[in-house]
């Protein structure tokens, strides 16, 4: 029965980090720069999940990123689903479960989605309305704050999301 609870508390936990990286970013820089908070998300369910599950909850991440983005629709459910997919790819090479790597990981998977975004809405868009390739300096910032604000991230779902799967309650793993 708790294993149904991951997904639940994983967006939960996605929208309340939505609404606080929203804060932040009007608060610090005035929108200048922002801090994909969500990102963290989506990187601790590619390693902590089963497959099935774990891509359930990113569809999910991803919906809750498209609704707060505004732009079109379905764009960041597909990038978050790909960002799933390729951290449980590339996370055997190196220990994405420690701090650091956990770090590296969801800032290389903020800088992949932000450019596969670009790519795709270059792609789609007519020559006049594109995005510039003047954005990526933004993307790269943004990508290293939220490398930077992952661990903290991090040990919050460990300490909420975690429990919620143990098997047998007061012990813990």
């Amino acid at each position: 029965m708790r294993n149904v609870l991951r997904v639940p508390l994983a967006a939960a936990a996605a929208l309340l980090l939505l609404a606080i990286g929203a804060s932040a970013t009007r608060q610090l820089s005035g929108g200048a720069v922002s801090i994909a908070l969500a990102v963290p998300v989506i990187v601790w369910l590619g390693l902590e999940t089963p497959v099935i599950e774990g891509a359930i909850g990113a569809v999910i991440v991803g919906v809750l990123l498209d609704a707060a983005a505004g732009g079109p629709g379905g764009l960041l459910t597909f990038l978050a689903v790909l960002v799933f997919v390729g951290v449980r790819a590339g996370a055997g090479p190196f220990d994405a479960r420690s701090t650091l790597g956990f770090a590296v990981l969801s800032g290389a998977a903020t800088l992949a989605m932000g450019f596969g975004a670009i790519v795709l809405l270059r792609y789609v868009s007519p020559p006049a309305a594109e995005p510039g390739w003047s954005l990526l300096g933004r993307v790269a910032i943004e990508s290293v704050l939220t490398a930077l604000a992952a661990p903290p991230v991090r040990f919050v779902l460990d300490r909420v999301l975690v429990p919620a799967n143990r098997d047998q309650p007061g012990i813990l793993l």
